[in-house]
């Protein structure tokens, strides 16, 4: 084996001390071989970050840089406001605050707690769980939104008392928008209600929310480690103020009308009651009310719009289109005599009038002044079921009204080739068609403004915050009869009022037209069969519809009273509302009487077929003494109508319904 000789020994010896020396760290040119590696690293790394904070990506690093010291604030853009047709608010917004809590900050819960649900309408518990927050990182809490002013001026006397003041610390005041409503719950239904975070719900806050909801503006500005810059760059783009929105309504009209109501729902014991009020040209609504029972039985004005929404089978009310259509197809007038029978049969049913009278021949101003069935059914038999239908969709039955409301319900009018049973008795008189309130007051001004069905209309238009004003589309009137034919019918109205069912409508030194309308209600008994009820077991729905000054009209209504305990006649339950209300509008709207020019019973009165047959129009007042409807007839399988859901099935169900058929007014 082979040695190594001492001189490879010598080198390897040598540079293993080499190797010893050169990795020794406290030898100081090792120290300085280090750092000099290490400083070309951190150059290498610097040099490369420059290129690419200059060259490579400058812009998104200008673009953080920017928006470290650049700071922004939202700032509120006040919703529009709901004004009535003279400008008086509805509904408003001003400067309000959200109570909002720092957890982290709170110094005991449970008595903060204590301190602050009376002032928020919350009990201890709920109030808690907020001031405790989801942790210790939990640094935000909503507390109350849009806290009202007694709150908050409670909220900032515990701060100034020394007793409180401590239990009030992490809770702060933020600037929100307030929602106020001057005039309170005054047209709720219509003008509607937002939520905490002002989005409408309901009524016209909701139909408009998107346009009167407005733009929120930004305040742009420079800021350093403590806060904003003294003189630095500041910007501001201010919020654009949400659409303003008009309605039709008088808030005038809207109050007394609410007051009218709420008064006759105590006198009469009713469930509800409701009225639509109109120019009767322009089909501009002036008033739009409903009043409802709460849970504990008082009378109130509820949230939802009952003359939009709520459907009921409307009764004589009804009968003028069936008249209407003789005038305008078959040449009737007024004084046209035609043979009435005392019963006629229907698909198997009997219809009849309530007092009995013997077969005679009697005017259309007759059938019409004292609401009679048989004679209405002999009418719409020579118009036809097909011409009826059509005139009861002229009239806009089945459609909407064209308030473009949400939740608006356009009623049933079933097609002809549905009808069945007894419908083509039953729906000339009213039942087996459903109509809301709003409808009837739409169809009436077409005998009030010369043949013309003109949409209902709540919105005047639009008005933006530079104050422009947006009227909406305007919609055309459709012709539904010949401006003669309009007058013919009036004509007869006014006879209604002026010697038959609808006295009690009558307005002293104005001539009204209209008419009365008491339907029998379906709903189910104590022993769970659904139908109309028997004798001593009924449910009515009474209306009045009309127009003022007959000849020249300027204002129209229709009265709907939902199940009124005190009378159910719509002669004494809903005619009196008319005059009560009509007599405080006509003044409102400055309209002068008419003095009684034109004598309201005088064509009624006169005619050969009531002097002929001696019938008593007065007696025709009194309440029936037994039923309109033949037993037999009495329904036991179709589905309430008190509901609006309800009304339409039940409707489409009542295939053999035998009306009552204003058994008040001579049916």
């Amino acid at each position: 084996m082979l040695r190594p000789s001492s001189r490879d020994e010598r080198r390897r010896e040598v540079r293993r001390s080499r190797f010893r020396k050169t990795s020794d760290p406290n030898d100081p040119l090792n120290r300085l071989v280090g750092v000099l590696v290490v400083m070309a690293i951190v150059g290498a790394t610097f040099v490369a970050f420059l290129i690419d904070l200059q060259i490579m990506r400058p812009e998104r690093y200008r673009e953080v840089g920017e928006n470290q010291r650049a700071g922004v604030r939202s700032l509120e853009a006040y919703r529009g406001k709901v004004e009535d047709r003279n400008g008086f608010v509805l509904a408003s917004s001003t400067q309000g605050h959200n109570l909002v809590v720092d957890p982290s900050q709170v110094e005991d819960a449970a008595v903060t707690a204590e301190l602050l649900a009376p002032l928020l309408g919350m009990s201890p518990p709920e109030v808690v769980n907020y001031l405790v927050g989801d942790g210790p990182g939990d640094r935000y809490e909503l507390l109350a939104a849009n806290i009202d002013e007694s709150a908050e001026t409670a909220l900032l006397e515990l701060r100034s008392l020394p007793e409180t003041s401590r239990f009030t610390s992490g809770l702060y005041l933020q600037p929100s928008e307030r929602r106020i409503y001057p005039a309170d719950q005054l047209a709720k239904p219509i003008v509607g209600r937002v939520d905490t975070g002002n989005v409408g719900i309901y009524g016209v806050e909701a139909q408009f929310d998107e346009a009167m909801i407005g733009i929120p503006g930004e305040e742009l500005f420079e800021r350093g480690r403590f806060g904003s810059i003294s003189g630095g760059e500041w910007e501001v783009t201010p919020g654009a103020a949400g659409y303003d929105v008009v309605l039709t309504i008088d808030h005038r009209i809207q109050f007394v009308v609410e007051e009218a109501l709420l008064k006759h729902c105590d006198e009469t014991g009713a469930k509800g009651l409701t009225a639509v009020l109109s120019d009767p040209v322009s089909s501009e609504i002036l008033a739009m009310a409903s009043v409802d029972r709460d849970s504990e039985g008082g009378c109130i004005v509820p949230r939802h719009n009952m003359a939009l929404t709520e459907q009921f089978e409307p009764g004589s009310v009804l009968k003028p289109i069936s008249i209407a259509a003789a005038v305008e197809d078959l040449g009737f007038s007024a004084s046209t005599a035609i043979e009435v029978p005392p019963s006629i049969s229907i698909g198997g049913h009997s219809f009849r009038d309530d007092p009995t009278h013997p077969a005679a021949p009697y005017s259309m101003a007759n059938i019409l002044a004292n609401s009679m069935n048989v004679g209405t059914i002999k009418v719409a038999q020579q118009v036809g079921p097909g011409r009826l239908h059509d005139y009861l969709t002229r009239f806009g039955f089945g459609s909407l009204t064209g308030v473009g409301a949400k939740g608006e319900e356009s009623g049933l009018v079933r097609p002809v080739d549905e009808w069945r049973g007894s419908d083509a008795g039953s729906i000339p008189i009213g039942q087996g068609i459903t109509v809301t309130a709003a409808q009837l007051a739409a169809a009436y001004n077409v005998f009030a403004n010369d043949g013309i069905y003109q949409p209902l209309s709540l919105v005047r238009g639009l008005r933006s915050p530079e104050g422009d004003f947006f009227p909406p589309p305007s919609v055309p009137g459709k012709p539904a009869l010949r401006p003669e034919t309009a007058a013919e019918v009036t004509n007869m109205l006014v006879g209604v009022v002026g010697g038959g069912t609808g006295e009690s409508a009558q307005i002293d030194r104005y001539t009204v037209a209209g008419k009365t309308g008491t339907a029998w209600k379906v709903f189910e008994d104590s022993a769970g069969v659904t139908g109309y009820g028997q004798d001593g077991n009924r449910r009515y729905v009474a209306t009045f519809a009309g127009y003022v000054p007959a000849h020249d009209p300027r204002l129209s209504m229709v009265i709907v009273v939902d199940e009124p305990q005190q009378g159910w006649a719509a002669s004494t339950v809903a005619a009196p509302v008319f005059s009560d209300v009509a007599l405080y509008a006509l003044r409102i709207l400055g309209v002068p009487p008419d003095d009684g020019s034109v004598d309201p019973g005088a064509r009624v009165r006169a005619d050969p077929a009531t002097a002929e047959t001696g019938l008593d129009i007065e007696a025709l007042v009194e309440p029936p003494t037994d039923q309109v409807v033949d037993s037999e007839a009495e329904p036991t399988d179709v589905a309430p109508t008190s509901d609006a859901a309800g009304a339409v099935a039940a409707i489409q169900a009542a295939t053999t319904i035998e009306p009552s058929a204003d058994a008040t007014e001579g049916p």
